[in-house]
C-alpha cells in the first residue's frame, strides 16, 4: 500500500481550488482536521471491507432502471 500524503492547510486549499469551490479565508485550518479524519476513517473501513469475510457482502441500496421494474425484469 502506499503511503499518502498527509492533510495540510496548503493541501486543503489546491484541492477546493481545483474543484473551483471557493473557500474564505482561513477556512482551509478549519477543514483540515474534519478532512483528515474522514480520510483516515474511511482508508479504515476500506480495509475492513476487503476482508475476505466481507467479500460476499452486497450493497443495501439496489438501482435499477424504470423500464426494467415496468417490464418486469
Amino acid at each position: 500500500m502506499t503511503s499518502r500524503k498527509e492533510v495540510t492547510p496548503a493541501l486543503v486549499g489546491a484541492l477546493a481550488e481545483y474543484a473551483e469551490l471557493p473557500l474564505a479565508p482561513g477556512r482551509e485550518k478549519v477543514i483540515t482536521s474534519t478532512l483528515e479524519t474522514w480520510i483516515r476513517d474511511a482508508n479504515e473501513l476500506s480495509r475492513k471491507m476487503s476482508s475476505a469475510k466481507y467479500w460476499e457482502l452486497a450493497p443495501a441500496t439496489i438501482f435499477s432502471h424504470p423500464n426494467e421494474a415496468e417490464e418486469g425484469n
